[in-house]
């Protein structure tokens, strides 16, 4: 069955061969989101470039096309290896926005989920939740507030460089901004991945919590194989975000380590006070657990040529995770302070 003419991929895909502005030629399509679509471009001087560029009958919209626009100057707000540089913005010959960023190659999260069918291990997980705590943590440094973290916005690049992807709904205390945040009341984002805070649409109150909020949703779907509240649809999973508290890991995937059921249980806290108190003290406690099950590992691994059986211990079921769930395959310099080289 051949798709409507005016289908998102079908419209995004007529773009390809096009030379923007007399400067980038596109030269292929990378990826089709709601909002807009990724193409692979290159500059006339031969540099490889990215351009995200707004769907035309999202473009038709200034509030959006404002708030598509603002992702560059949020985005460059810190010079982080997890943030994407945006070089430069525009708007085509017939109308539509688009950012010049820089050209990634990998997977994002949701791809690697899907691949991997469903879940990550434990190691993946923490190298990951690692990279992305850092990431904003420099960003809540300079009162930038992401609000939309989700597998989907999580980049995990060839290097094993997870960068932090669409900083279009982030809030930010900038004058060229004053008055532009989202009135109180109007709710963006993600419901699965959602703080209640948020979902309840008190924009006025999303701060660094919120993201520390969004990074434990993240790991518990990566975890657990599902997000924090089951819905038919997304309207019914963010009324799920607005009144009801987020299970424990421990509840829904029972093998993890209580450690790592700690960590994550203390970010998805429905009371935000309760949560862990920045995203730094969140990555702290991220290294640590990777610490202590690393310890652990090799508290009960037999010594070479011993014959000796593990110990067991009956709070981690080691047997089934440490062997085969605790190296990080993306490990690089930025998480846990080793360098490998990525798995294929």
């Amino acid at each position: 069955m051949n798709a409507p003419p005016n289908d998102p991929r079908v419209v995004a895909q007529k773009r390809v061969g096009q030379t923007l502005n007399n400067k980038w030629t596109i030269d292929r399509l990378v990826d089709v989101g709601g909002m807009a679509a990724v193409y692979a471009a290159t500059h006339r001087n031969g540099k490889r470039v990215a351009i995200k560029m707004l769907h035309p009958f999202i473009a038709a919209h200034a509030d959006v096309r404002e708030r598509f626009l603002r992702e560059g100057y949020v985005a460059n707000q810190v010079d982080h290896p997890g943030a994407v540089s945006v070089l430069d913005d525009d708007i085509t010959s017939d109308g539509a926005p688009f950012l010049v960023m820089e050209l990634l190659e990998g997977e994002s999260l949701d791809q690697w989920l899907a691949r991997a069918g469903g879940t990550l291990p434990v190691g993946d997980v923490l190298a990951v939740a690692d990279q992305v705590l850092d990431v904003l943590a420099a960003f809540h440094a300079r009162a930038v507030i992401h609000r939309d973290i989700k597998p989907g916005n999580l980049f995990v690049t060839k290097a094993g460089i997870v960068k932090v992807l669409d900083f279009g709904l982030a809030r930010l205390r900038d004058p060229r901004f004053a008055g532009a945040p989202t009135a109180t009341g109007i709710v963006l984002g993600t419901a699965a991945y959602m703080p209640p805070e948020q979902a309840q649409g008190k924009t006025d109150q999303v701060e660094a919590r919120s993201d520390v909020f969004a990074v434990g949703a993240v790991m518990f779907r990566a975890l657990a194989g599902r997000p924090v509240h089951e819905a038919k649809g997304a309207t019914e999973r963010l009324f799920q975000a607005m009144k009801e508290r987020a299970p424990s890991l421990g509840i829904v995937a029972p093998q993890m380590p209580t450690w790592v059921i700690g960590v994550v249980d203390k970010a998805l806290a429905f009371d935000k006070k309760d949560r862990w108190a920045s995203a730094a003290d969140m990555r702290e406690a991220v290294r640590q657990t990777y610490a202590q099950l690393k310890e652990e590992a090799q508290r009960i691994k037999p010594a070479p040529g011993s014959g000796a059986p593990p110990v067991h211990d009956a709070s981690v079921e080691v047997s089934q995770i440490f062997e085969n769930m605790l190296e990080p395959s993306i490990v690089v310099d930025v998480s846990f302070g080793d360098t490998q080289v990525p798995k294929p």
